[in-house]
C-alpha cells in the first residue's frame, strides 16, 4: 500500500509539464504567484493577457464608487513586454476604465519582475469622469 502511494505521487510529480521560464520570449502562459495573490498569464504568443485568480479590491476607495478587479495586457516585440494594467471603476451608471503602464523587465528563473502602478481612481464629475494620477511605480516579483 505504501508503495503504490509513493508511485502514485511520483507519478503526478513527473506530469509537471510547465517548462522553466528563462527569457521573456518563452511561453509565459499560468498561474503565477505574486504578493497579492495568484494571477493567470494567457499568452498569445504576440501578447498577454493577465486576471487575478483573488478578490482583487483596491485597499482603499470611495465607499459610492464600485470597482472592478484589475486585467493585464502586454504586448510582446523585440523590446520585451510592455502594456498596461486597467481597473472598470463605476459610480452610479458613469464607467471609467483607469489605466497605468506596465513593464516587464525580466523573465528568468521561473519569475517575472514587472514595473508597474495600480490604476488610480478618477474624479467623477457631473459630466462623467476624469483621470487622476497613478502612484508611484513598483517592482512587483511574480513566481511561477
Amino acid at each position: 500500500m505504501r508503495l503504490a502511494a509513493l508511485a502514485a505521487i511520483a507519478s503526478f510529480a513527473a506530469c509537471d509539464r510547465t517548462v522553466p521560464v528563462t527569457s521573456c520570449d518563452d511561453n509565459l502562459a499560468g498561474v503565477w504567484q505574486t504578493d497579492a495573490g495568484p494571477w493567470m498569464l494567457l499568452d498569445h504568443g504576440t501578447g498577454l493577457e493577465g486576471y487575478p485568480l483573488f478578490a482583487d479590491a483596491p485597499a482603499a476607495s470611495t465607499p459610492t464608487i464600485v470597482t472592478a478587479p484589475r486585467s493585464l495586457a502586454l504586448t510582446r516585440d523585440p523590446r520585451g513586454l510592455a502594456g498596461a494594467i486597467t481597473r472598470r471603476f463605476m459610480q452610479g451608471a458613469t464607467a471609467c476604465n483607469a489605466r497605468a503602464a506596465v513593464r516587464v523587465t525580466r523573465c528568468a528563473n521561473d519569475t517575472l519582475e514587472l514595473v508597474l502602478a495600480d490604476p488610480a481612481e478618477p474624479a467623477f464629475t457631473p459630466e462623467g469622469c476624469k483621470a487622476t494620477r497613478p502612484p508611484s511605480s513598483r517592482i512587483d516579483r511574480w513566481r511561477r
